[in-house]
């Protein structure tokens, strides 16, 4: 009599039981267990980038440039206005 194969379910089992020993043997790589952190240090204010210092010393300065920048950034969409084709293309063009 030939051997009975085996139930598929076996098979299944079997990779999965490898690929599990597999990521366990890559985890073990010998690193020491991360440093738990104070409570005080996670909650602590986070320190402001550099390019933030003129913010930090006040609100004044730094309203003033974004408002210049913003009165610049209009001027010049204003300028931009009008017709992007000039009314001399536009009858040549028979428009």
């Amino acid at each position: 009599m030939p051997p009975q194969p085996r139930p598929r379910k076996l098979g299944v089992m079997r990779v999965y039981v490898v690929l599990t020993f597999a990521l366990l043997a890559g985890c073990a790589g010998g690193d020491a267990y991360p440093d738990l952190v104070p409570t005080d240090r996670i909650l602590a204010e986070p320190p402001l980038p550099a390019h933030a210092a003129p913010a930090a010393a006040g609100a004044a300065p730094v309203a003033a440039a974004t408002t210049g920048r913003a009165d610049a950034l209009r001027a010049r969409a204003d300028a931009l206005r009008g017709p992007v084709v000039d009314p001399a293309l536009r009858r040549r063009a028979g428009g």
